[in-house]
């Protein structure tokens, strides 16, 4: 068994160890002074966001971008709040800003993305969410990357508000390790997560339809898309590693909420089709479970309490290494106090989260989805 635990151990340290690598490998490039010339759709889709729309329309409202450039497309997915004052309300913004409404039959944020696409005027696509903020240099920086690396579908990251409570910086460390992980698995050639708060992609990618047949899954409309460009052109996808390019979203501010967020996320695992994918995401349930069934390897056999101690000290140092590089290099907060105790359960959580996401059944945004 002490062999098991030490094989373990290992392993885990290759692991972060090679994602490590991997994202100090990838290549930060300044802001460039040059003018855009490309065209951007900003397509957001959003339902019962009212309270949100006016900071996600002041910010847009001060991207550095020229004018006749950019334009926002806003799309209804049936919400049942009032909505309307709020955007009337930015009579003076400086972009084209167009609101469109899903009409009955249709829901869910792929088809709302997918019809803000294709109302889209602009070659390019740039998605974030509602609840999302950015500097003014976001949409720039993301388009001179785009150019840069001579690619079609663009990642960029994205990180949690906090307001430094448990819950919240729960989330925070999570989403780096996710980020982090996404882009040192795509440097080394293995695309599998990005997130749709920040994307850019050529318009003309959506016509290959990438949701025929995930279109009942409520998650995955970032996924899903680099998957299909991945599997036509690899080389299509990149991620823009830059401070400008960094995108802030809201929290959930309750376990519940974050519980039904998770089962969301997890519940398109099933559905991926790269077989890379596949094992990656096996590989990090696995490994989440041995580390949460250790506590109960102490209770059965207490003479492999130090051992597995040493073990979860391994990946808390391991871990720990690697978040915080990604949120230094956001210059996001790093609390070592506050990691250790979200280290202590995250692989419970993973485990738990996962199973539920399995069970395809979750409530979100005032919908229950089976």
């Amino acid at each position: 068994m002490m062999v098991v635990l030490l094989i373990l151990a290992i392993l885990y340290t290759c692991w972060i160890l090679y994602l490590l690598k991997g994202w100090r490998s990838i290549e930060t490039k300044p802001l460039s002074a040059a003018l855009p010339t490309q065209g951007i759709s900003l397509v957001i889709a959003f339902r019962n966001e009212a309270h949100r729309l006016g900071c996600l329309l002041r910010t847009l409202s001060k991207q550095d971008y020229p004018v006749s450039l950019l334009e926002v497309i806003l799309v209804n997915d049936h919400s049942e709040d009032l909505f309307e004052p709020t955007i009337e309300s930015f009579s003076d913004f400086p972009f084209t800003l167009r609101v469109l409404s899903l009409e009955q039959g249709k829901s869910g944020k792929k088809q709302a993305i997918a019809y803000g696409v294709s109302q889209a005027a602009q070659p390019w696509i740039l998605t974030t969410d509602a609840d999302c903020t950015a500097g003014t240099h976001w949409v720039k920086s993301m388009m001179q990357h785009a150019e840069a690396a001579e690619a079609t579908f663009v990642f960029g990251p994205v990180a949690f508000e906090s307001d430094r409570s448990f819950l919240t910086d729960f989330q925070q460390m999570e989403l780096a390790s996710l980020i982090g992980s996404g882009a040192s698995l795509w440097k080394k050639g293995f695309p599998t997560m990005c997130n749709g708060a920040n994307l850019l992609y050529k318009k003309s990618l959506l016509t290959y339809d990438p949701y025929q047949s995930n279109q009942h899954l409520a998650s995955g409309d970032d996924e899903f898309l680099m998957h299909q460009v991945y599997q036509r052109e690899p080389q299509a996808v990149s991620f823009a590693k830059n401070k400008e390019s960094l995108v802030m979203t809201e929290p959930c501010y309750s376990w519940p909420v974050l519980y039904q967020q998770r089962k969301r996320w997890a519940s398109k695992w099933g559905a991926y089709r790269l077989v890379h994918v596949q094992r990656i995401a096996l590989g990090v349930f696995l490994a989440n479970l041995c580390y949460a069934v250790l506590p109960l390897l102490a209770l059965g056999w207490p003479v492999l309490i130090p051992w597995i101690i040493g073990i979860y000290g391994c990946r808390w140092i391991m871990d720990g290494i690697f978040i915080r590089e990604i949120t230094r290099f956001y210059n996001k907060p790093f609390n070592l106090v506050r990691y250790a105790e979200v280290a202590t359960i995250y692989p419970l959580y993973v485990v738990v989260s996962a199973l539920a996401g399995r069970a395809g059944k979750y409530t979100w945004k005032g919908r229950k989805v089976s």
